[in-house]
């Protein structure tokens, strides 16, 4: 007969009085359980919750991206057709000032023939002028250089000085109507004749038609005349009324004929010329036209021009 040993753990039986503390400590446990888990599921909210707030700020982010993006898009679009119109523009500005150009050149030729065929027009009526007056081919261009000098001293643009000086060579082209004895009189204007060849003015201007080229011309034929304090003709014209070119050609043909021999006196001395120029300034002249003539006087300018003319052609 086999005997079985059984072993047995030992129970612990506590002592009655025990009984209450094991419970306190199972509360106590219990508690620190409860509390243990509350904080796990508070720091779980939390994390829940941070990360619901970090993933509804990359929707913003990412919303915010496709909406700048889709602006760049749009910008891309408008830039490209920008850029398009842009060129279109380009082309056509390019053309336009091509065409601009074309024309430009074709009025520089226009200009340049009309400018030609006013000059032959000035010389056909100058030789027909000298025809009646031996002395008008020598006066005219000392005129003309006195003009382009005193254009010249007053800083004039050097297209302005030519035309001046071809202009002034008009001025005293109506004579071509005045008659001959009246004209080429050895004696003083009876107060008939003096209106008589007063309106070689008027008729200048006549006869220099509308063309834009003469346009300077017809008012220093008009206008030569007329005096700074207004009392000279045909018009009565004072100071600025009257034409910055007829006030130059005033004062170089007064000085000319002053200086120069006709059937009815003879020449004056320069310097009698240039006081005569002086005591008219501010009065028959215009004072800063004066001042420049007088410079040119002092320069030696005036007398080199009266010694050259004999040697240069009136067309030159």
């Amino acid at each position: 007969m086999t005997v079985e040993v059984v072993e047995v753990s030992p129970t612990i039986v506590l002592p009655p009085e025990n009984h209450g503390v094991a419970g306190e400590v199972f509360r106590q446990l219990l508690q620190q359980a409860i509390r243990v888990a509350d904080q796990a599921n508070a720091q779980s909210v939390r994390m829940a919750s941070d990360f619901a707030e970090t993933f509804r700020r990359e929707q913003v982010i990412r919303n915010e991206y496709e909406a700048k993006l889709k602006e760049l898009r749009l910008m891309e679009r408008q830039t490209t057709r920008y850029a398009e119109d842009l060129a279109t523009m380009l082309r056509s500005e390019r053309e336009r000032r091509e065409e601009l150009e074309r024309a430009l050149e074709q009025e520089r030729i226009a200009n340049e023939e009309l400018r030609r065929t006013g000059l032959q027009g000035i010389s056909h009526l100058l030789l027909a002028a000298t025809l009646k007056d031996q002395t008008t081919g020598a006066h005219l261009l000392r005129v003309r250089r006195y003009v382009e000098a005193i254009a010249t001293h007053l800083g004039m643009p050097a297209q302005l000085v030519e035309e001046f000086g071809y202009s002034s060579v008009m001025h005293d082209v109506g004579k071509i109507h005045t008659p001959d004895h009246i004209l080429q009189s050895e004696h003083h204007l009876s107060s008939e004749e003096f209106e008589v060849i007063k309106q070689h003015c008027i008729d200048g201007e006549l006869m220099l038609g509308d063309a834009r080229f003469f346009e300077t011309a017809r008012a220093v034929a008009r206008e030569h005349h007329e005096r700074w304090d207004g009392q000279g003709y045909p018009d009565g014209k004072a100071a600025g009324e009257i034409s910055l070119a007829a006030r130059i050609v005033s004062v170089a043909d007064v000085f000319d004929a002053l200086t120069s021999k006709r059937p009815y006196k003879d020449a004056w001395s320069l310097e009698e010329g240039m006081t005569s120029i002086v005591t008219g300034s501010g009065k028959q002249f215009d004072p800063d036209v004066v001042a420049a003539f007088q410079a040119l006087h002092a320069d030696g300018t005036i007398d080199r021009i009266r010694q050259e003319v004999g040697t240069t052609r009136l067309d030159s």
